[in-house]
């Protein structure tokens, strides 16, 4: 099997550090030998060898072998910050996100209203899944997505009323999207086309205030049926 080729500065900076370790290794064991032979105390000569000439060469070894690693770490930093920060991130999001078959939502029928959908039916759907999940996409009979749920959105709602979770259970979604502050928060949902990129989604939940989740859809409009699912928790694991 070929051996991979080392670049000229891989080799010079894989040279510099097997010599200076080598040397410094040979330096310790010479200066030691000679020091403490030639000694009249040589328990105190080896004390003294061991507090000061080591830790000069140990200072000297751990510089190069900084300097010899400090290029692979500057890149696998600057990789990673740039793949957070989506300026790199060129993949495609079909090959990322989660497929319509496989999320779950709350899907309308043809004569069902969303104001009329109680706020206990959204619960119970989230809790069908597993893992449960503590956000729920509502759907049109076409499957465009309307609104995303979050349960701690609920909970906020709950609060603001002065009562529990449960009791808000008894309400709608008509009573919640009632409340304009709570329906800006449902409906800040992105939308991209599915031949976006990574980078593309990202900037997108960016630009939207309080958006937790992008959805894929034919040309990017809102009013398409989801193919695909993209939440800031995905977004953040991909590289």
């Amino acid at each position: 099997m070929a051996r991979p080729r080392i670049s000229g500065d891989a080799w010079t900076r894989t040279l510099i550090a097997l010599v200076v370790v080598g040397a410094a290794l040979v330096s310790i064991v010479v200066i030691s030998g000679v020091a403490i032979a030639l000694a009249d105390d040589a328990s105190e000569t080896s004390r003294l060898v061991f507090t000061s000439v080591l830790p000069l060469l140990g200072t000297w070894v751990g510089t190069v072998l900084a300097f010899y690693f400090a290029r692979e770490n500057l890149e696998a930093a600057t990789t990673s910050t740039l793949a957070l920060s989506g300026r790199e991130t060129t993949t495609p999001v079909t090959k990322v996100m989660i497929p319509e078959a496989d999320f779950v939502a709350y899907d309308l029928g043809p004569a069902e209203t969303v104001d009329a959908v109680k706020l206990s039916t959204v619960r119970e759907k989230m809790r069908e899944i597993d893992p449960p999940s503590r956000r729920l996409p509502i759907r049109d009979a076409s499957r465009a997505v309307l609104y995303v749920i979050h349960d701690s959105t609920l909970s906020a709602f709950a609060d603001k009323q002065g009562t529990t979770i449960d009791e808000v259970e008894a309400q709608t979604v008509g009573d919640f999207i009632a409340d304009p502050e709570f329906k800006a928060l449902i409906e800040a949902n992105g939308y991209i086309a599915e031949n976006a990129t990574v980078a593309e989604a990202r900037g997108v939940m960016a630009s939207i205030e309080y958006c937790n989740d992008v959805f894929v859809t034919s040309t990017g409009k809102r009013d398409e049926r989801a193919i695909g699912w993209l939440t800031n928790t995905l977004l953040a694991g991909v590289q």
